[in-house]
């Protein structure tokens, strides 16, 4: 029996994983990493550390620990974690590629279990006086011509880093003359736009992110895209959440017709001016997703027969007894820009 070990980059050197009943191990020649200094280099949970000897980098982990993560198939149980260098700590997401020792242990499994499946959002429905039924479409689009939907059937959505996501909001009303705005919109990496983890990509109906691009469109949509990117950690989802109100057209007093707020400003003084109380609709929070990062698919394939253990993995639901076997991906990339944590604020 072998384990495919998959190396990408300009030097593909030996690498090791040994995998037992409860553990893995990982050994990284130092050469792979010859430019970086040992300290910059974490397991997905950084609290846990990695030791050295003379030639190796080596990781030592339990199948629950470190921040492992457990994928399956219909036939094995995928045990992962990955090697990757320390980012700014005060860092949410990242736009760069660094270096990325991924590796896992496949444990073949009796039995079978079911995954979550998460459904693309259909469209939201509201009812409010002075307005009667509304709807918000949130949708995600190939290009910027916004002429082909992204198919439902294919969520998660596969983007590459700094690819740029093109999305699609659009109100549909049973009254006439409204108009959409989007006041804040921002991302996570779970679908809760009250996640203590976030970036703030609009506020205040300003846009925030640096490669936010918005698209002329009609009253009742609102179109933008932005360059794809992924939370530092171990997160691989992104879900992009969007608070939004409908307004009556051509009524100044309302949110709408102020557009972008810099919070930091006075507050502008309307006089003389009474807000109707259905001139607006309240603020609503629509989401889409998730956005998944693609795996690089320009990479080496190399075969190297590992070490293999009789492994006994007992559960609640799953009893395992096989063979295991230990993959890993190295991943050495360029560096680009990189996103500060902006201060917290009320979504």
């Amino acid at each position: 029996m072998r384990c495919v070990i998959v190396v990408a980059g300009p030097r593909a050197g030996s690498a090791h994983v040994i995998c037992t009943e409860t553990t893995m191990m990982v050994e990284v020649e130092k050469f792979q990493v010859i430019s970086l200094h040992e300290d910059e280099l974490h397991l997905n949970d950084p609290a846990c550390t990695l030791t050295s000897n003379s030639t190796h980098v080596i990781g030592i982990m339990s199948l629950n620990s470190c921040g492992t993560q457990m994928e399956e198939d219909d036939e094995n149980l995928i045990f992962k974690n990955e090697i990757s260098t320390i980012d700014d700590l005060n860092s949410v997401i990242t736009r760069k590629h660094a270096v990325e020792i991924e590796f896992s242990c496949v444990y073949p499994k009796k039995g079978t279990v079911s995954l979550e499946f998460r459904a693309h959002k259909i469209p939201y429905v509201f009812t409010e006086r002075g307005f009667g039924k509304f709807t918000y479409q949130f949708e995600f689009f190939h290009s910027n011509l916004f002429n082909r939907m992204v198919d439902p059937s294919t969520y998660p959505v596969e983007v590459a880093l700094k690819e740029m996501i093109y999305m699609e909001i659009l109100s549909m009303s049973s009254i006439p003359n409204t108009v959409l705005f989007v006041e804040s919109c921002r991302a996570t990496p779970i679908d809760d736009p009250s996640y203590h983890i976030f970036y703030t990509i609009i506020e205040n109906g300003c846009t925030v992110d640096d490669t936010v691009q918005v698209y002329s469109g009609h009253a009742s949509e609102f179109r933008f895209g932005m360059e794809a990117f992924k939370f530092i950690g171990m997160h691989e989802e992104v879900y992009i959440s969007c608070s939004v109100i409908l307004c009556q057209a051509g009524d100044p007093s309302t949110r709408c017709a102020q557009g972008c707020s810099n919070a930091t400003a006075a507050p502008a003084v309307h006089h003389h001016v009474r807000r109707s109380v259905a001139a607006e609709t309240s603020r609503h929070y629509i989401s889409q997703g998730p956005l998944r990062l693609k795996r690089n698919s320009t990479i080496a394939v190399t075969t190297l027969n590992l070490n293999m253990n009789l492994v006994f993995v007992t559960g609640v639901l799953l009893a395992v007894v096989a063979m295991v076997c230990g993959a890993v991906l190295f991943k050495v990339r360029g560096s680009n820009v990189k996103y500060q944590v902006l201060p917290s604020s009320d979504f």
